[in-house]
């Protein structure tokens, strides 16, 4: 057949062309003149950029079939060829060449057929060095379905275009870093939680200033106390304290020593960051009192069993310091007189409130 010859002829040249190109980066494209009368394809190399640029729009196979005329009666046909080469190819869609309207081919396949029982099929594409074409020829019988033929030409185009050495890897899909976790800074505790920390780990020893009742219808008592608390649970802690006092007035001087023993209970942040502790204690109390009248001195003490309520209000100044208030209500058993000359010349309080301010350490 005279245009199955010229169209090989063209082909041919076409091919020892390209394969004469110095090796770069191209990728096979084509471009058909004459569409409508079903002209030859030119083809031209073009950097694999422009390919990028269809983003993620399946890239397209160009086929090109040779003679046009073949076409003409049986439009269908080459529907169904290009049908079977979109679905065995999977990574691309095969389009007719005369119809790319713009689009820029990731590769070209050429369709030659001589009559109607012989095809030859070439395929074009480019790698990241040289183009390289892959060529197939298919024999068929005279009982082969005509649609049948078309779709074998298909597949066969799809399984030539499927080389994945021409083709981009897909990226794997990118997986963000995971973003390390920073622990929170970590500040040394203050108010409530350092004295919750001390409540649970360490004891604390306090001294303050004290001051309360002391004579009944006299003067109060003033002196230093100290004392220690261990903690039990974060909750729950013993205590025990020692205080000293003093009143005096014409001709009489007494002392106060008191000793008390208990339990108690932590509530912390009761208002901000003052937390506080409530006390119940056995009390046990010494009474000392010296008496001097007409240049005698008389000296006398006595044990006074008791209990006392009272609580304390904390404010930690940092890490281990801390301030701490006092305020306590006591019983005695009785109050004790104080007599000389056979006359009661002033009683110690049996009943009263003791108040303190102070300082303390947690260890």
């Amino acid at each position: 057949m005279p245009g199955v010859t010229a169209r090989s002829d063209w082909r041919r040249t076409e091919l020892a062309r390209d394969r004469a190109l110095p090796n770069r980066s191209n990728v096979a494209f084509v471009q058909c003149s004459a569409p409508s009368r079903g002209g030859p394809c030119n083809v031209r190399w073009a950097s694999p950029c422009g390919a990028a640029k269809l983003g993620r729009v399946l890239p397209i196979v160009a086929v090109q079939v040779a003679p046009a005329e073949s076409l003409a009666a049986t439009p269908t046909l080459e529907e169904q060829l290009l049908e079977a080469c979109s679905a065995g190819l999977g990574r691309a869609r095969c389009v007719p060449a005369r119809g790319l309207a713009g689009e820029t081919p990731h590769g070209i396949a050429i369709v030659s057929w001589s009559g109607a029982e012989h095809v030859s099929i070439e395929v074009g594409l480019a790698d990241e060095s040289a183009p390289a074409w892959i060529s197939r020829a298919l024999d068929f019988e005279q009982s082969d379905p005509q649609a049948e033929r078309w779709r074998a030409v298909g597949f066969t185009i799809a399984l030539l275009a499927d080389d994945p050495r021409f083709w981009p890897e897909a990226p794997p899909p990118s997986v963000p870093e995971p973003t390390p976790i920073q622990p929170d800074a970590v500040e040394p505790p203050t108010g409530a939680a350092g004295a919750t920390e001390s409540a649970l780990y360490g004891f604390a020893a306090e001294v303050r200033a004290l001051t309360g009742t002391g004579l009944v219808s006299g003067p109060w008592r003033w002196g230093a106390e100290l004392r220690l608390v261990v903690p039990v649970t974060s909750a729950l802690f013993l205590t025990g304290g020692v205080d000293y006092a003093l009143a005096e007035q014409p001709s009489l001087d007494v002392r106060w020593f008191d000793v008390s023993l208990g339990a108690g209970l932590f509530i912390p942040s009761i208002l901000g960051d003052l937390d506080a502790r409530v006390r119940l204690e056995l009390l046990g109390e010494n009474v000392a009192i010296r008496v001097e009248r007409g240049g005698a001195v008389a000296r006398n003490s006595a044990w006074v069993p008791g209990v006392s309520l009272g609580g304390d209000v904390l404010y930690a100044l940092g890490e281990r310091w801390q301030m701490s208030a006092r305020a306590d209500v006591f019983w005695l058993d009785g109050y004790t007189g104080i007599r000389s000359a056979g006359q009661e010349i002033a009683a110690a309080a049996g009943a009263g409130v003791l108040l303190g301010l102070g300082a303390g350490h947690r260890f």
